[in-house]
């Protein structure tokens, strides 16, 4: 792929002369129109060109396009398949002829879950499938089965969406500089310390990665939140911590102009703040101190919470205003994540996009008094044990470090001086047994448990491990209850379940 910015300057050549423009659009969109413009009527041509195409909001000209000028004649998509070393793509090979599709007209996809050992044309004739290029539109191209087809059409039509229910989800903030804004809880403290007044300006933060199905795991940091207008002569502590970043802080004037090659300005992009303000602020920033559902970006199941800890969440992450449990529900169903992995393009490794054009669409059912308060239960209860089970496993996590001998001088240490865990010691209710415990301890911090203290940490891992089994089955089991009662509100048969878990 070409970079956007490696050619902003043919931005107003390319709007002129192309169709599938689009301001954001990747150079491989220019080949396809130039390709149809230059076959005769009939002409045919084959592109090997990346699928994002298909799903996101820069290639709707693009679709459009091919429906209008060419017969689709095959789709292969690689999906997350990685065919080509060194480099993270997400393939399709696309054939098509020069001409108007007839209206009956069937294009044939394959969508791949492993590359074939044998023969791949012949693995194409064996397993793609006809699709009516009839059924594609300028939205997301939904490119499968006629019995997930189908599915899919059962469970949106007649249903309202998010967005007509709820509202379209609302941004996190973007401070500019977060090494500025974003404190920790010892900075915090030592600011409220100066001044007490600052407290009023520091909120809780919390990053996308943070937010996980049911539960939050904050890092307890806290967001400097100057938003536009802030006298900052009210608040001296704020000011002197800021000043460290000034020039980085510095928005750039619109008349700047670099003085030489590479030259580049040392603060954040132009805009109407001052030094001391956060980048963008959002008019609704009062609804970030109330409940929220909030969610990732990115990721790869569908990890919906409710917040009510008035968290202030940065920009790799979303939310839905109000303590909708019912909502909760259904957002962390196996119908959405159906839905949501036929609308949005896949990264890599199995994550997906939650932009909030995708999740706008989510289908909504309708459900009676009794069915919302039954999923509003089942919702609370699943939080409840996730953040209990969370609780449960930070607590044990915690004393690992007591365990490193003081005088391990080797030991690599957090930037808070304790020491640094491995993955399976920060994850220790997933080691097997007290044995296996033991010996990433003695691996990790060169020495093993004191004999005194190893059958008070096997007492104590055995309990709580037995704790978190037990809340996990809990989760699960109301998890499956959630499912089942909409899957109901949806009116699925048991063949229609089946063929959606399978596709999930």
């Amino acid at each position: 792929y070409v970079r956007q910015e490696l050619i902003s300057g043919m931005k107003p050549y390319l709007k002129r002369r192309f169709e599938v423009y689009n301001g954001v659009a990747d150079l491989y969109t220019y080949f396809f129109e130039r390709g149809l413009r230059l076959l005769k009527p009939g002409g045919r041509l084959g592109y090997i060109s990346s699928s994002t195409f298909f799903k996101t909001g820069s290639g709707e000209h693009l679709r459009r396009y091919l429906l209008k000028n060419a017969a689709l004649e095959t789709v292969t998509d690689f999906g997350d398949l990685q065919i080509f070393e060194g480099v993270t793509t997400y393939p399709a090979i696309l054939t098509m002829r020069r001409s108007d599709a007839p209206e009956d007209h069937d294009l044939r996809f394959w969508k791949l879950d492993k590359v074939p050992d044998d023969n791949f044309s012949s693995a194409f004739t064996k397993h793609a499938e006809p699709y009516p290029q009839s059924s594609l539109g300028e939205a997301s191209w939904e490119l499968e089965s006629p019995a997930l087809r189908a599915l899919r059409k059962k469970i949106r039509v007649g249903k309202s969406t998010l967005k007509d229910v709820y509202g379209s989800p609302l941004y996190g903030i973007k401070t500019g500089l977060n090494e500025a804004f974003v404190i920790d809880r010892a900075t915090r403290d030592q600011l409220i310390a100066e001044d007490p007044n600052t407290a009023k300006l520091l909120k809780p933060w919390l990053v996308g990665r943070a937010i996980q199905r049911w539960r939050v795991e904050p890092d307890d940091s806290f967001l400097v939140f100057a938003r536009r207008g802030i006298d900052l002569a009210a608040y001296p502590a704020i000011k002197n911590h800021l000043e460290k970043y000034a020039e980085r802080l510095e928005p750039r004037p619109a008349s700047w102009v670099p003085s030489g090659p590479g030259e580049k300005w040392p603060g954040r992009k132009p805009g109407q703040y001052e030094w001391f303000e956060i980048q963008d602020t959002v008019a609704y920033f009062s609804e970030f101190e109330k409940p929220k559902i909030i969610f990732r970006d990115i990721s790869d199941q569908n990890e919906f919470v409710l917040d009510a800890n008035n968290y202030f969440n940065d920009t790799t992450s979303y939310f839905i205003p109000g303590s909708d449990f019912f909502l909760l529900a259904v957002l962390n169903s196996n119908i959405i994540w159906f839905c949501l992995k036929a609308m949005t393009p896949q990264a890599r490794g199995g994550y997906f996009r939650f932009k909030a054009q995708y999740v706008d669409a989510f289908p909504i059912p309708s459900a009676s008094d009794k069915d919302k308060a039954s999923l509003s239960s089942l919702a609370q209860a699943c939080q409840s044990a996730a953040e209990e089970r969370y609780r449960r496993q930070e607590a044990l996590r915690r004393r690992i470090p007591d365990l490193c001998p003081a005088d391990n001088e080797n030991m690599k240490r957090e930037a808070d001086g304790t020491p640094k865990l491995t993955t399976k010691l920060k994850q220790w209710w997933k080691l097997d047994d007290f044995a296996a415990f033991r010996a990433e301890v003695k691996k990790t911090f060169k020495a093993d448990i004191p004999l005194a203290e190893r059958s008070d940490w096997e007492d104590w891992l055995k309990k709580e491990r037995g704790e978190i089994d037990r809340l996990s089955a809990e989760i699960a089991r109301n998890e499956d209850e959630i499912n089942q009662i909409v899957y109901r509100l949806f009116d699925l048969n048991e063949e229609e379940i089946a063929l959606l878990e399978a596709n999930i």
